[in-house]
């Protein structure tokens, strides 16, 4: 195929062709899974929390993540699970993540929580560079590590008059952990089918809470657990993961998981269009550090 003259900067004084611009569309792409996967994570927390009032962790995320892969089998029209040994430890890792993460929400708030799960940037960078080799550049080191400044910062209001446990900041950290390894394994695996590797890695996981609910069963069937259940598998597991799976296919880890940082951005968004105030200065300092921190790690000049 002829390339498009516009694909080409002209050099104005010889007429040579210059630097080759790209046409490529990740850039929208990335706002267009950016976008939704942020609003789902901006209430997802709560409605975990409240979800854990009508039954066990192990229910929850049980009904939730065999729901949430049924979904995407049906998408793709194929109950055909992918089995290998990098998609069984995607979804092995997975599990863990959710696992440590639903316990850590009896325990914390869903501030604390959003808070503590948000040092995921900072130790998916270096364990990206083990694990697939990809050498994270100074920018996004620094955007990471301005972006947890800007959380921590805006935190500040939030967290003063509370006591944080320290089991359930250990559970949250280590699903932050959990996080960033299967946000890496979504990038090795960038070449399986996305829709069918998502579906295979929630079956799993769902099948591994089933069997553990003997140890902790509890559930309330009522029209608030219907819809928090309903939340959590169709938009913070089907559609959520789904999204964060083409997120990560589209750019280096390190530049991917600086994004996260956008949630509390749009939970501030959500607080003012519900009640018409701003948050304190501090707060808006926070947020102007995280959108700085985010800039940072995606401006190729620095």
């Amino acid at each position: 195929m002829v390339p498009c003259k516009c694909d080409y900067i002209l050099s104005s004084k010889r007429g040579r062709p210059g630097r080759r611009v790209s046409t490529s569309k990740s850039v929208p792409k990335s706002v267009g899974y950016l976008v939704p996967y942020v609003l789902i994570s901006t209430f997802q927390y709560e409605v975990a929390q409240d979800g854990l009032k009508y039954s066990s962790p192990f229910v929850l995320m049980g009904l939730r993540y065999l729901i949430a892969s049924l979904i995407l089998f049906g998408i793709a029209r194929s109950f055909r699970p992918i089995v290998n040994k990098d998609t069984v430890l995607l979804a092995m890792l997975t599990w863990s993540s959710a696992f440590f993460w639903i316990l850590g929400l009896e325990y914390v708030s869903p501030s604390e929580s959003a808070v503590l799960t948000y040092t995921m940037p900072l130790i998916s960078i270096p364990m990206s560079s083990l694990i697939l080799s990809e050498k994270a550049s100074p920018r996004e080191w620094a955007g990471a590590a301005i972006g947890f400044v800007g959380v921590l910062v805006y935190s500040l209001v939030i967290l003063e008059n509370q006591t944080l446990s320290a089991l359930g900041a250990a559970l949250t950290l280590l699903n932050a952990f959990f996080w960033a390894m299967y946000t890496i394994y979504y990038r090795k695996l960038k070449n399986q089918d996305a829709t069918t590797t998502v579906a295979t890695q929630l079956l799993f996981g769902a099948v591994l809470f089933l069997l553990i609910i003997p140890l902790d069963y509890r559930i309330d069937i009522t029209p608030h657990f219907w819809f928090d259940l309903a939340y959590l598998s169709i938009l913070a597991a089907a559609t959520s993961f789904l999204l964060w799976n083409a997120l990560a296919r589209l750019h280096r880890v390190g530049k991917t998981t600086t994004l996260i940082y956008s949630t509390p951005v749009a939970v501030t968004l959500v607080q003012y269009v519900e009640t018409s105030s701003l948050p304190p200065p501090i707060s808006l300092m926070g947020i102007s550090l995280m959108i700085f921190g985010i800039c940072v790690s995606r401006w190729s000049k620095l």
